[in-house]
């Protein structure tokens, strides 16, 4: 009686070690390697880790005021990334246009076509939103509001779109400090960026 069940427990048991087997896929990793003073390691890359300290606030106010930051910098900065992909299709697109006539042609249709995309969203901007979308264009981008606008509608545009933001308390020169002005803006763009916030 105990040979039949020791007999039967080995088949079983046999019989799952056999199915597991075939449940191994047939893909093989290889792992990357590098020589490191003559000797040959296993080299596989890590996605980075941001680490992010937990703020500490002097009083309900400064909270307040950095909670209010984050909300505008979560609302500003998918359009300074629809700003850096728009102007990357556009330069794109202007490579191949030889002709100024048919440039300034090109610039101004898809100016329009973008304004019929996305005004909606950014009539919603707030002030305080704006300011900051200008100074995340230029993280963006790598250069101010009003370059881009003197660069594709010529200076007279300039000037006016900097005079009508200079009169809602923006200015179109704003640049970008990560390192001083705005390194709050800066973590909270990497905390976004890391899916933390």
């Amino acid at each position: 009686m105990i040979q039949k069940f020791t007999i039967s427990l080995l088949l079983v048991v046999f019989a799952v070690t056999l199915r597991a087997q075939n449940d191994v896929p047939d893909t093989m990793h290889i792992l990357g390697s590098a020589v490191i003073d003559g000797d040959t390691l296993p080299n596989h890359p890590i996605k980075e880790v941001m680490v992010f300290p937990k703020r500490v606030f002097k009083n309900k106010r400064q909270q307040r005021r950095y909670t209010r930051l984050i909300k505008n910098v979560k609302k500003a900065y998918p359009f300074a990334l629809v700003v850096r992909k728009e102007f990357g299709i556009m330069d794109d697109s202007l490579q191949y246009i030889k002709s100024e006539r048919e440039r300034k042609k090109f610039i101004k249709e898809y100016e329009k076509q973008m304004f019929m995309r996305y005004e909606e969203g950014l009539r919603k901007l707030t002030f305080s939103q704006g300011r900051i979308l200008l100074k995340l264009v230029y993280r963006e981008l790598g250069n101010t509001s009003y370059y881009y606008v003197k660069e594709y509608r010529g200076d007279f545009s300039a000037l006016f779109w900097q005079g009508i933001a200079r009169i809602f308390g923006a200015n179109l020169k704003s640049t970008y400090e990560p390192d001083s002005e705005d390194a709050e803006i800066e973590i909270i763009v990497q905390m976004i960026e890391a899916g933390v916030i």
